[in-house]
């Protein structure tokens, strides 16, 4: 269970650093640059301490091909549900926000995001069971169509959200004042979490007598 859970932390990781990249172009080249430097801010602060705690932790053992195989096909569930999660995001921005969207489903706003939790819910179960309690390689073969047909759903999902986003990028504005403010205190947090995470990780471990 926690190699799968990793596995799919890690997909849904990547993909929103994906998007992130992305929203800060899109607001840089359409929308307000200074809400793409505090985008931009923002992202340091996982990427920074990412980069420490993977150069700190080089001791780790391989994992065999097949399963190597497992976790990456697993971890493309996460990046679904990145895609999805935008799509989420940016839709309650457009409507809910703004009022300038509506929903195409017809189900409606936010009932609309069962549609997509019926297929994303089972669908990620499935894919688990497959590539997790079948140990045969029959079961990581039936995983692979599954896999790109969720991918194909949510990006779907992806180029909805960018649409939506580009609704953001065109009517968020913030004052002098709370710009320079967030950009001092992203800025703060930035600098300090590598820091902190160097300071309690090169902590001596107790000795129990």
């Amino acid at each position: 269970m926690k190699r799968s859970l990793k596995s799919l932390g890690q997909g849904f990781l990547v993909a929103t650093g994906l998007i992130w990249i992305f929203n800060i172009t899109s607001l840089f080249i359409n929308g307000d640059a200074w809400l793409a430097l505090l985008y931009l801010l923002i992202l340091l602060i996982p990427v920074s301490s990412f980069t420490y705690l993977r150069h700190k932790n080089t001791n780790v053992q391989s994992s065999p091909e097949v399963s190597k195989w497992r976790k990456l096909l697993f971890s493309f569930q996460g990046v679904a549900l990145a895609f999805w999660m935008f799509d989420l995001v940016t839709t309650f921005y457009a409507i809910n926000v703004t009022g300038l969207a509506v929903e195409l489903n017809p189900l409606g706003w936010p009932l609309g995001i069962l549609g997509a939790l019926a297929y994303y819910a089972p669908t990620l179960v499935f894919s688990y069971v497959l590539l997790f309690k079948i140990k045969e390689k029959i079961s990581l073969y039936a995983a692979i169509p599954l896999t790109l047909v969720t991918l194909g759903m949510s990006t779907m999902n992806l180029m909805a959200g960018a649409q939506n986003f580009q609704v953001f990028a065109d009517t968020a504005a913030l004052a002098t004042g709370v710009r320079f403010g967030l950009l001092a205190a992203i800025g703060t947090v930035s600098l300090t979490i590598p820091f902190a995470l160097k300071r309690t990780t090169n902590q001596p471990k107790a000795v129990l007598s």
